[in-house]
């Protein structure tokens, strides 16, 4: 378990890399649990400003490693449950839990559960040549990685559909024009624009950040306008009484670059 899922740390940035090359870095029930453990202590540590969740090698994830399916469909009902539930879930779960931002670069195959689990990152980012799909219908399956809560809202209903009920592979071209990531770009500069938006995240103001994903997250899974404006007061008065604001507003008329601290 501990081999197909890698953290590493080089502070301000934590990589959380899934790494199990024989099935294209797809999943296993153990690794989720693992990459989710990771995606909290993460979180947990202060030195850590961005998550990078990437896939070792020529791919991001292949979804559930299908190696494993006479194992992982072995005990009935309620243990396929735990199965889905308590274990995939878990990273689904993380992420969203998350008060640091995460990054999702990707390049290879991006399909079924490795589909579901970008949708939850904050920013994702591929290479032209990477390969997206949500393909469960090919085998009689439907999403289970919270695509039917994340992709109606990243993409629209009737495109959610389209991705769901034709099941059609796509490159990271198309990905862009969907709206599904934010920015393709030719492999060869796929780490470069990693290493540049990581950095980018890490300079932000952790508690501006922090409140912020809460606003839009809460304002984009339910609510009103008037929720959403009482949410921003809330936010606001936190921010404006901090000392990353002096530190931002100092910086803004110095002409220089804030170094936001988080507090």
């Amino acid at each position: 378990m501990s081999d197909m899922a890698h953290l590493h740390v080089e502070a301000p940035v934590a990589k959380v890399i899934i790494d199990n090359p024989r099935a294209r870095n797809g999943l296993t029930g153990d690794t989720c649990l693992r990459v989710a453990e990771m995606i909290r202590s993460a979180d947990a540590d202060p030195a850590v400003r961005t998550i990078v969740l990437t896939g070792a090698g020529q791919h991001f994830c292949s979804g559930a490693d299908l190696t494993q399916g006479a194992k992982s469909l072995a005990g009935g009902q309620e243990r396929l449950r735990e199965q889905v539930r308590d274990r995939f879930h878990a990273v689904i779960r993380a992420l969203q839990a998350t008060d640091t931002p995460t990054l999702a670069v990707i390049r290879g195959a991006c399909v079924g559960f490795g589909f579901d689990v970008v949708l939850h990152c904050d920013l994702r980012i591929c290479a032209h040549e990477s390969t997206f799909g949500q393909v469960f219908k090919r085998i009689g399956l439907v999403p289970d990685g919270g695509s039917s809560f994340m992709l109606p809202r990243i993409v629209g209903l009737g495109r959610a559909m389209e991705l769901m009920l034709l099941a059609e592979t796509f490159d990271g071209r198309r990905a862009l024009e969907l709206g599904l990531v934010n920015r393709s770009v030719v492999a060869s500069e796929l780490d470069d624009l990693a290493a540049e938006w990581s950095a980018r995240l890490a300079q932000g103001p952790p508690m501006a950040y922090r409140l912020a994903r809460r606003n839009l997250r809460a304002g984009a899974a339910q609510g009103s306008l008037e929720d959403a404006l009482q949410r921003e007061v809330e936010a606001q008065v936190q921010c404006l009484q901090s000392r990353d604001m002096t530190r931002g507003v100092r910086a803004f008329f110095s002409k220089t670059t804030p170094e936001f601290q988080g507090d």
